[in-house]
């Protein structure tokens, strides 16, 4: 137990130093108040720079200046000054600001709508390579890794590689940024996760039930690990660590159990991370075409029914053919799985956009 305690303490320190969001920059102006602006339209600069490759900021500079920069300080969630200088007849002042840089926050929003980062986030070629480790003894298979993609395609992705044993590297989350992108482009990725798995035994069920009774059932304890980086940039977008216990009456069994679990959990924060379900809603758009109202208003109805779906409204209604404007914080994809299984009615998917659903009611 005192090993599998240090690996799990390694590895949720490597966990919380694996991103920020703090940066440091200087701005200058013939003002204060123009030094400052300056200094947030670097913090901003710098951000995308590390979000947009750099052909495709060259490309698209300009629109980049007149929609990103010039509203920098829309997309600064805090900053506090560090110095204020005069030199010359010119003013410097550093800041350290925070931009939020989250698959659903308003700059990435922002950028995705102008076309600049596309809807890799949105609906992504996702791989993932999470191999494990039993302690005492080899287990075998990809439990939690498993676990991760099934998580994902429940969730409505469905393009999602399990790699298995097609990787080599003994220690992903150790992988730099040169490995993680050439293991990515072997799979022709958009988004890749990698990480490690550990599970060890930790004796009998009943040294944790009262009484300390001999049960004769193997419990395990299971630690999954793992982050998440766009291809494209490198950048890694989410890292976290999951826990998972259960037991068996073959410690073998028990440890692959434990290892779903935290699996399960992982994958879970994952989806969020991508479709942005507890972060800001963003609005969609839903077409429906159906037979009459009646059954149009079936599908209201289900939107209503979806827990992540706010302000269902109809904008427009034209023969058989009604559009709502809801807000939701993931897929379109994902909508449609929620919205089929809550409404009185068959649902037929006929087209996906970056925020646009359109199906058909029958």
């Amino acid at each position: 137990m005192k090993r599998f305690a240090i690996i799990i303490f390694m590895l949720m320190i490597l966990s919380a130093t694996a991103f920020a969001k703090n940066v440091t920059v200087t701005g200058t102006g013939m003002t204060p108040s123009e030094a400052e602006n300056d200094a947030l339209r670097a913090a901003v600069e710098n951000t995308v720079g590390v979000l947009v490759d750099s052909e495709t900021l060259v490309q698209n500079s300009m629109l980049i200046h007149d929609q990103i920069y010039t509203q920098s300080r829309g997309f600064v969630n805090d900053y506090q000054v560090l110095s204020r200088e005069q030199v010359g007849g010119t003013w410097r002042v550093t800041i350290n600001a925070t931009v939020d840089d989250q698959p659903n926050s308003r700059l990435m929003n922002e950028l995705t709508r102008l076309g600049i980062i596309n809807v890799q986030l949105r609906n992504p070629k996702i791989a993932v390579y999470v191999p494990e480790q039993h302690l005492n003894y080899s287990v075998g298979g990809a439990g939690a890794e498993t676990a991760i993609v099934k998580t994902l395609l429940n969730a409505g992705f469905n393009f999602v590689t399990e790699v298995g044993t097609g990787l080599s590297y003994q220690n992903p989350m150790s992988m730099n940024a040169a490995q993680m992108k050439a293991a990515a482009e072997k799979f022709g990725v958009d988004i890749m996760i990698v990480g490690e798995s550990f599970s060890e035994g930790v004796g009998d069920l009943g040294n944790y039930l009262p009484g300390n009774q001999q049960t004769n059932m193997r419990a395990c304890r299971a630690r999954v690990e793992a982050k998440m980086f766009i291809v494209r940039t490198g950048q890694i977008i989410a890292a976290d660590g999951k826990y998972g216990s259960a037991y068996d009456n073959s410690e073998a069994i028990a440890a692959k159990k434990a290892l779903v679990k935290a699996g399960e959990q992982v994958g879970d924060y994952f989806v969020e991370q991508i479709t942005g379900m507890y972060t800001s809603r963003q609005g969609l758009e839903v077409v429906v075409y159906g037979a009459d109202f009646s059954k149009i208003n079936l599908v209201q109805s289900g939107l209503g029914r979806v827990s992540r779906v706010k302000n269902v409204n109809l904008s427009n209604y034209e023969s058989g053919r009604a559009v709502f404007t809801v807000m939701y914080g993931g897929s379109p994809q994902t909508l449609f799985n929620e919205l089929q299984a809550v409404t009185n009615a068959e649902l037929i998917l006929q087209s996906l956009a970056y925020n646009t659903l359109t199906v058909s009611v029958r």
